[in-house]
């Protein structure tokens, strides 16, 4: 880790999901902040002793007032976002939480006045179609938006492209200096997504399923890297003086207002990473043992299977397996982070495999209690 700077007062909003409370965890190890808060609209996972929580939503002028009053933050990283695969996720929500929360938060800031840096947790996938390969993209990449009427993953990044573009044009307002990280597909201890999924595939041996030939690449980030480089562009905003013209944008010196790519700087072929995981939770599998099954055969399987779904629910449920799957199970997404490393000084402090390890016994430790604290009621 890079030797510790003072970041002053610190609000995390978000910090009891996965990257959250890495970022906390982080703070607090590092001591750069000399007081450590946290507002979320639930703080039964992820808490840390040394922090103080406020309960409360990104959507709500009353609650984020709160927090900005009694912590006195100089500096806001804005983690919050809605759980892309949980069932109460719709487009509703992705709009009250990541646009109209975002707008809330940035209209409670000018109002208070007393944050001097806004770090944003952006995603990658708000420059993707969603169905053709993205290889090595760089962040002048434009974003796609797309109509409410569209698949829930294409919406809700929609949605986060929005808040990205709000972030950016509130910086230098107000003294504000803001910056987005667009993050890749993120995994690690407190994840509730994809190590959870993955394992509960591993365990139920779907570990020896593979769809397509197994070679499109693929970006993931651990979150303690990613947490990391939310930390050093903290610091460089920090240094920024907002009273003095910024630098071109194409000028390695700046960094307020720009966005920055994130992953581990290693693509994994998508299907290793699948079976790395399953591994580390003990359900390995031969490479001779994996069953391929062609892309043309999955999607008509996946046809017949939405098909059923719909009929059965009318329309009130979708099917598990579906041609969305078949898009993120085949195609190749990388990107590149030379700015990140350039401009941030950005060297991820995991590589992909030791964050599958710690992920992994994060999450087997966590069901483990959970068991043992059942049988004990």
């Amino acid at each position: 880790m890079s030797s510790p700077s003072s970041l002053g007062s610190v609000l995390v909003i978000g910090g009891c999901g996965g990257l959250g409370s890495q970022l906390v965890k982080q703070l607090l190890e590092s001591k750069e902040a000399t007081s450590l808060s946290v507002l979320d609209i639930s703080l039964e996972r992820n808490r840390v002793s040394g922090v103080t929580y406020y309960k409360g939503s990104v959507s709500s002028r009353e609650d984020v007032l709160s927090a900005l009053n009694n912590a006195q933050p100089k500096v806001i990283f804005h983690v919050a976002s809605p759980h892309l695969m949980h069932q109460s996720a719709t487009p509703k929500l992705f709009e009250e939480v990541n646009i109209l929360g975002t707008q809330n938060l940035l209209d409670c800031i000018y109002e208070s006045g007393v944050p001097k840096v806004l770090v944003y947790t952006s995603s990658t996938g708000i420059v993707h179609n969603g169905y053709t390969d993205i290889i090595r993209a760089t962040e002048d990449v434009p974003i796609c938006f797309f109509p409410e009427q569209t698949e829930p993953l294409q919406y809700y990044a929609h949605t986060k492209g929005k808040a990205e573009v709000m972030i950016r044009e509130a910086n230098r307002k107000h003294g504000l200096l803001t910056v987005a990280l667009r993050c890749t597909t993120l995994y690690g201890e407190g994840d509730n997504t994809t190590i959870p999924q993955m394992v509960g595939n591993a365990q139920s041996g779907r570990g020896k399923m593979q769809v397509g030939d197994g070679k499109n690449l693929f970006d993931f980030t651990y979150t303690g890297n990613a947490a990391y480089a939310h930390r050093l562009a903290a610091r460089k905003l920090l240094a920024v003086d907002p009273t003095l013209p910024p630098p071109p944008t194409t000028s390695d010196d700046r960094i307020d207002g720009e966005v920055f790519f994130l992953t581990n700087d290693e693509p994994w072929p998508f299907w290793d990473f699948v079976r790395a995981v399953g591994t580390a939770a003990g359900c390995g599998v031969r490479r001779e043992d994996v069953r391929v099954t062609p892309i043309w055969v999955y999607y008509a399987i996946a046809v017949v299977a939405e098909w059923a779904v719909w009929l059965f629910t009318l329309g009130r449920k979708e099917s598990q397996i579906n041609r969305k799957m078949i898009r993120f199970f085949s195609m190749t997404n990388t990107f590149n982070v030379t700015k990140a490393k350039t401009r941030l000084g950005y060297k991820p402090q995991w590589s992909t495999q030791e964050g599958i390890d710690r992920a992994v016994k994060a999450y087997l430790d966590s069901e483990e209690k959970k068991k043992e604290g059942k049988k004990s009621k």
